[in-house]
């Protein structure tokens, strides 16, 4: 309880647990069943049997709240450290396909991204705490495999990072196209042969 970050945030102690989980899960009840344009204040209020203004108290707005629900019950889980690095990245690139191709994950990322583009909080939101934490891992990992020779030293990991995941997602978000394991092997594949030591 009490991740999101936005400007003034409820201070946790006050919330009430009860109705704080109430309202997460009216929320993301609410995103499922109809989509992120769909969910509206009022509607969270109802479902969770609370007051508008205690959403209000605690949240600055709907995507505020709907994004501390999606965090709530959406995890991607740890990237696999140790070990051969290829395998650990292969890994998570099957994590990224398992969660949001064949979960309900996807569905709501995409629609949080879209609502993303016109809230600057919520995109900054999604920056710090769903995307970073889950590029942080994978560029340490890239880095203690550049300390072994594995991979260039002259790569840089942001950018190496891009080149893995910007595929998946572009497939994930655009294209349409499948996103599958047999995909993600093959984008890590050519990305593993560009970003090896010789």
């Amino acid at each position: 309880m009490g991740r999101y970050s936005w400007a003034m945030p409820a201070d946790p102690a006050r919330r009430s647990q009860k109705s704080w989980r109430a309202i997460l899960d009216a929320a993301y009840a609410l995103l499922e069943e109809g989509g992120y344009q769909s969910v509206t204040m009022g509607g969270i209020a109802a479902r969770a049997g609370v007051g508008r203004q205690t959403l209000y108290r605690w949240w600055p707005s709907k995507a505020a709240v709907v994004f501390e629900a999606f965090l709530d019950k959406v995890n991607a889980g740890p990237f696999p450290v140790g070990g051969d690095f290829a395998a650990s990245l292969r890994a998570y690139a099957h994590g990224f396909v398992e969660l949001y191709a064949n979960g309900a994950g996807g569905g709501r990322l995409r629609e949080l991204i879209g609502a993303a583009q016109t809230d600057p909080d919520l995109a900054r939101a999604m920056a710090e705490q769903w995307f970073e934490p889950r590029r942080a891992p994978v560029r340490e990992a890239l880095r203690e495999a550049q300390r072994a020779g594995v991979i260039r030293a002259d790569v840089d990991p942001d950018t190496a990072l891009d080149l893995v995941f910007a595929p998946l997602h572009y497939r994930l978000l655009v294209s349409g196209q499948p996103l599958d394991t047999a995909y993600a092997d093959a984008v890590v594949d050519l990305c593993l042969q560009a970003l090896r030591a010789p």
